[in-house]
């Protein structure tokens, strides 16, 4: 009977280990998330039994992030009610549910989560030649099956998920491997044309810098920005590159706007959020119904008698200003809660992970101590990669709506899901460690 639990338990792991693979190899391909669910079904349909017989204290991270998702989804229902949306509307929140399912996975099945690593490093080959295919047969932005902006968005993703979730390996290679990941990121989000991801691509960039070797951090984050600066002055310069970008139309966008011109990318954003404020303080408290925004557009004073590019839109290309027009206060809080909580855990988590590991040092000499500092606070593992998906969710949505598209949802809250559940494992192991000593 043992024997069998634990085969049960191995084909489990080795389950969810595909289904992270197949989560970040095929997040850009049509339906390839598909594939990660099917996965993820089988391998709880597994893990469920001996988890259940199983006498563990489950971690209380779990519960928050249960809790999180319940509180999305509780707010996004009593929104729909009120504003009499159809249902599909709770098909983005109830997305959710998949954080605390995934990191309950990860922890039952102590999963190790190189397939992840692994498969945001397939998925960026994949996105930077889909990209360049796209580009080659005449597309102006690449973006696979979606718009470019959802492209951008899980090439951002996959980006963090390969820089930071890397394996413990310092080598020359491992930097040039590193390095050709963030090449192939950055390669297929300029064939996209989107620039609402450069903001968190750049930090990305800057914390790899920053972080490859921690004593000598001000000489790297001086470098690093030197370096993130000259790649901004060559996006005005370079005229391919600010033509793909659309920097090159910004004066004339900007000005257009004061003339009732709101079709173009930065006065459509600047219009949307006076249509989102005016919404938000029609009902600041409950906001004025999910699945209403695109109604406030038609009705906005930008398109009343007219017909434009602008009017069939539907979100408010701002994360704050698209959960407070529609779901109020609550909305804000329940999008806080999303971004703050996971947040929250995996610095803790980060923190443990350092106490952990200084107590096995202090057996060590000053030099092998300092050495092994070094490599501590290098920013990598699976509660720092949460921390910077979480982080980089949170720049993006300041210039387009993350939470309004399906792909971009649910690659944060099953990446972020895995990952947290995996650092849960490492925490407890830790505490098993401190209690017993």
């Amino acid at each position: 009977m043992q024997d069998r639990s634990e085969r049960r338990q191995e084909v489990a792991r080795g389950l969810t280990w595909l289904a992270g693979f197949a989560a970040t190899a095929l997040l850009v391909v049509p339906k390839g998330l598909s594939v990660f669910a099917a996965l993820m079904c089988l391998a709880t349909l597994l893990a469920l039994p001996d988890a259940l017989r199983d006498r563990r204290a489950v971690p209380r991270a779990l519960y928050a992030l249960l809790a999180v998702a319940v509180f999305v989804i509780a707010v996004a229902a009593t929104s729909m009610w009120r504003g009499d949306a159809r249902l599909a509307e709770l098909d983005n929140p109830s997305r959710t549910l998949l954080l605390p399912w995934c990191a309950w996975l990860a922890w039952v099945t102590r999963v190790r989560l190189s397939g992840l690593w692994y498969g945001a490093l397939v998925g960026l080959l994949v996105a930077s030649a889909v990209s360049i295919a796209q580009s080659a047969l005449g597309m102006d932005r690449a973006g696979s099956d979606a718009n470019p902006i959802v492209f951008a968005n899980a090439v951002l993703a996959l980006s963090v998920v390969a820089v930071f979730c890397r394996p413990a390996d310092e080598r020359g290679r491992m930097r040039l491997l590193v390095l050709a990941a963030i090449v192939l990121a950055n390669v297929a989000v300029t064939l996209s044309g989107s620039r609402g991801v450069l903001p968190g691509l750049g930090l990305v960039v800057l914390m790899w810098l920053v972080g490859t070797a921690p004593r000598r951090r001000w000489w790297r984050l001086g470098g690093a920005a030197v370096v993130v600066a000259a790649l901004f002055v060559a996006m005005w310069t370079v005229p391919w590159l600010s033509t793909q970008f659309r920097l090159d139309q910004l004066h004339a966008d900007v000005a257009g706007l004061s003339q009732g011109q709101v079709d173009k990318p930065i006065s459509a954003r600047i219009a949307l959020l006076s249509v989102a404020w005016d919404a938000f303080r029609e009902a600041p408290l409950t906001g004025t119904g999910i699945g209403g925004f695109a109604e406030r557009i038609d009705d906005s004073r930008y398109c009343l008698g007219r017909e434009r590019h602008f009017c069939g839109l539907q979100h408010a290309h701002n994360d704050i200003a698209q959960w407070g027009a529609t779901m109020g206060l609550f909305g804000i809080a329940a999008l806080a809660a999303l971004y703050l909580v996971p947040l929250l855990i995996a610095a803790r988590q980060i923190r443990q992970a350092r106490l952990d590991r200084l107590d096995r040092l202090d057996r060590l000499d000053r030099l092998d101590r300092l050495d092994r500092l070094d490599r501590l606070d290098r920013p990598r593992g699976a509660p720092w990669t949460a921390g910077m998906l979480a982080a980089t969710y949170l720049v993006s949505g300041l210039t387009q709506s993350m939470f309004s598209h399906a792909l971009s949802t649910s690659a944060f809250v099953l990446l972020a899901g895995l990952l947290l559940g995996s650092g849960m494992v490492a925490s407890r192991g830790s505490s098993e460690t401190h209690s017993h000593s």
